[in-house]
């Protein structure tokens, strides 16, 4: 099977080589090492190598210096060899479901990066070297052994997504606040025992993931300026009805936080918090104390601002 399958790898190869193509594709061909004359092809601008059983990569590597896409998904790669750092023009790496432990310094020269994936490895920390990221705009770091982030991060001020679910963090460090690009922030599955306020820096966040991080305070009240929001979430609830049902309101959490935000930290947005639908008056209530509002028909402004009092006097999430 093995020499059936690099006779394929060197057919893709001649064909490739024919045509003067600048891709090479030797996806699932079981493959445990490169063929040597892969490394020849200097002009290559994406190589596909995902789907093989390759542990390492040679140095070799460093000679594709002309590559802008790189997929290494689903090998049993362990490291990156130093020579990476010649791969200057990337704007794509690809390297979930593998076995790698770290990333090498030389990671940080990759700054044309827009796309970083390391889904489903082994990583226990990032080196500081990150930072020279900035292009990215989506890292996928799920699935992974984290502890922490480096300070670092906050460098990449142009993520729109960031995907840290299932690890071990217990904190994130500050510099989080610098991500406000982010619009998708996946952190659930961890150990997180708070959020720093920084955090509320993040305005253009719409999705935010923290479920099961069974320590953590939540929601941090601290994490927004609720009248900032006050205007847009109306217009939210008007527009998006589904928020009052279980599938809504876990679709568009980060709204759904916004409200009870306005609901129980800022006296001063209770005019938009009287606009708002009885169904959110009663789903906050729900949220905040864990008892809902009962009197559902016929209510009034006057009774939404009770509903408000009561909230502020036993302030807990349920």
């Amino acid at each position: 099977m093995e020499h059936t399958n690099l006779t394929e790898a060197k057919k893709r190869i001649e064909k490739a080589n024919q045509s003067a193509s600048k891709k090479l594709d030797l996806y699932g061909l079981r493959l445990t090492n490169v063929p040597e004359e892969v490394w020849e092809f200097t002009n290559l601008t994406k190589l596909i190598l995902s789907n093989n059983q390759l542990k390492s990569l040679p140095e070799e590597i460093g000679r594709l210096a002309n590559l802008t896409i790189l997929d290494l998904y689903e090998n049993q790669l362990v490291r990156l060899p130093s020579e990476i750092r010649s791969l200057t023009k990337l704007t794509k790496l690809d390297l979930y479901n593998n076995q790698l432990r770290s990333l090498p310094r030389e990671i940080g020269f990759l700054t044309n990066l827009t796309s970083l994936n390391l889904w489903n490895n082994q990583l226990r920390s990032l080196p500081s070297e990150i930072e020279f990221l900035t292009n990215l705009s989506k890292l996928y770091l799920s699935t992974n052994q984290l502890k922490s982030l480096p300070s670092e991060i906050g460098f990449l001020i142009n993520l729109s997504k960031l995907y840290l679910s299932t690890n071990q963090l217990v904190r994130l460090p500050s510099e989080i606040g610098f991500l406000t690009n982010l619009t998708y922030l996946s952190l659930y599955n961890n150990q997180l025992v708070s959020l720093p306020e920084e955090i509320g820096n993040l305005g253009n966040l719409t999705t935010l993931y923290l479920t099961n991080n069974k320590e953590l305070v939540y929601p941090p009240y601290s994490m927004i300026h609720p009248c900032n929001v006050a205007k847009e979430v109306l217009e939210f609830c008007q527009t998006h009805p589904d928020i009052y049902t279980r599938r809504g309101r876990r679709k568009n959490m980060w709204k759904t936080l916004q409200l009870m935000y306005i609901a129980q930290v800022d006296p001063h947005c209770s005019e938009t918090f009287g606009k708002l639908p009885v169904e959110m008056i009663v789903l906050i209530e729900y949220f905040c104390i864990g008892e809902p509002y009962v009197k559902v028909k016929g209510e009034t402004v006057d009774d939404k601002t009770d509903v408000v009092e009561r909230i502020n006097k036993k302030p807990k999430i349920s």
